[in-house]
């Protein structure tokens, strides 16, 4: 019996998974963790901590539209290598600061990078190009490198601070970051299989899908569904998503980065709340496993759905919570959540619009979830800067949470005039 050679496209995802797993070394999960110790040393209020998160997603927000373009045309080697020293130079800086304008400036460098904008195109769209049929799979493998970084790096990361403070923890993440990003993406990376005579998914060649002359066969998988940025902007589908989405990224950017200091502020222990958090980390890297399987076995749509409910409970359990029970429970909760939510921005517009032009139509999107994020975080610094409390911030993220749900459950994948139509994968 003659085995197949191994596919590149596991490659690509082998790369990013460990790319993803040390940009969670660049102040993304872990960056709650320097709020106390930083607020205190450059005299930095909550809501000036929630603008700095705001202007680095709106950095990235603002660039991804030019970054998928690039994702689609040049592939994400020489992208990577390029953002991963900017970063890098920056994350050092940002160890020597001495006000808080010189801060805002290093974050929104970052931010316009892309690299660690979340759901970032330069990580997820390659990963969709290399493959259809077990998509969901492949991302999800990649994506798990996010919540098992955050697994390793958020503990680490208050060992640092613990042992060197905040400035030498910020040097040794960069460094961290640049040693292992830099060289994995020069020497493995590539745009799509196309590129170096492959089909995608590893078929044979001549089975490439819609190729002109191929001959067909009764396995041959279903034809591929291709949108133009244009076609997909003139569908009902895409504005909804746009919307669900804005809602969930208002509430996203106001519970992600307020969580850690909440419940420090409740009495925990810092090392401990930093664990907990590793856990939150830990339940987004195995949903996000389950849901690549899930995605090509159900409606992503109601996948979707699941997540805002999940994030529903987990800030329910913060409102009521009064010890590590509590604590642990919404931290999981939402980790599991966001896990499946990862899948899902990376999942459902390669399945509604094809991966010709993924890096387009995600970079229009990108930047509603960036911007709504950004509005998110100082939101709930102002409100809790002004009540010095965070439980009215809570249940606007609740609501928000829960009319994402409800609107989700209703977009389906979008129709085409018959004329123009193509089949859709089973994915959906």
């Amino acid at each position: 019996m003659i085995r197949k050679p191994l596919f590149y496209g596991w490659v690509i995802v082998a790369t990013m998974f460990v790319i993803n797993f040390v940009t969670m070394a660049t102040g993304t999960l872990n960056f709650g963790l320097f709020v106390l110790p930083m607020g205190d040393a450059l005299n930095m209020s909550r809501s000036q901590f929630g603008w700095a998160q705001t202007t680095r997603g709106l950095a990235a927000g603002l660039s991804s539209f030019v970054i998928g373009r690039l994702v689609d045309r040049y592939g994400p080697r020489v992208l990577i290598v390029a953002t991963a020293v900017i970063i890098g130079i920056c994350l050092l800086g940002i160890g020597r600061v001495n006000s808080y304008w010189q801060f805002m400036l290093l974050f929104g460098i970052i931010g316009i990078t892309g690299l660690t904008a979340p759901n970032s195109l330069i990580t997820s769209v390659p990963v969709a190009k290399w493959f259809l049929r077990r998509r969901g799979r492949a991302l999800a493998m990649a994506t798990a490198g996010l919540g098992l970084g955050g697994v390793a790096l958020v503990p680490i990361t208050q060992v640092l601070i613990d042992h060197l403070g905040w400035r030498g923890a910020w040097t040794v993440l960069a460094i961290t970051f640049m040693a292992v990003a830099i060289p994995l993406a020069a020497l493995f990376l590539r745009r799509q299989p196309e590129d170096m005579g492959l089909a995608v998914d590893g078929d044979p060649v001549e089975y490439i899908p819609d190729s002109p002359g191929s001959p067909k066969r009764p396995d041959a998988p279903a034809p591929e569904v291709t949108w133009t940025v244009s076609d997909a902007l003139g569908t009902g589908t895409f504005w909804k998503l746009m919307l669900v989405f804005g809602l969930a990224g208002v509430a996203q950017g106001g519970a992600s980065f307020h969580r850690i200091p909440y419940w420090i502020e409740r009495g925990f222990d810092a090392q401990l709340v930093s664990f907990s958090f590793s856990a939150d980390a830990g339940g987004a890297a195995l949903m996000a496993l389950i849901t690549g399987l899930l995605v090509e076995r159900f409606p992503v749509r109601f996948v979707a759905m699941a997540s805002y409910l999940g994030f529903v409970l987990a800030i329910g359990l913060m409102l009521v919570g009064s010890n590590e029970f509590y604590m642990f429970g919404s931290t999981i909760t939402f980790g599991i959540s966001v896990g499946a939510g990862m899948i899902v921005h990376s999942y459902i517009f390669a399945a509604y619009y094809g991966r010709a032009f993924l890096g387009a139509i995600r970079g229009i999107v990108l930047p509603i979830i960036l911007l709504t994020a950004g509005i998110g975080s100082p939101l709930v610094g102002y409100m809790r800067d002004s009540t010095d409390s965070y439980v009215s911030s809570w249940w606007m993220i609740l609501a928000l949470y829960l009319a994402s749900a409800a609107i989700m459950a209703t977009i389906g994948p979008p129709a085409r005039r018959r004329e123009r139509a193509r089949r859709l994968p089973k994915d959906s």
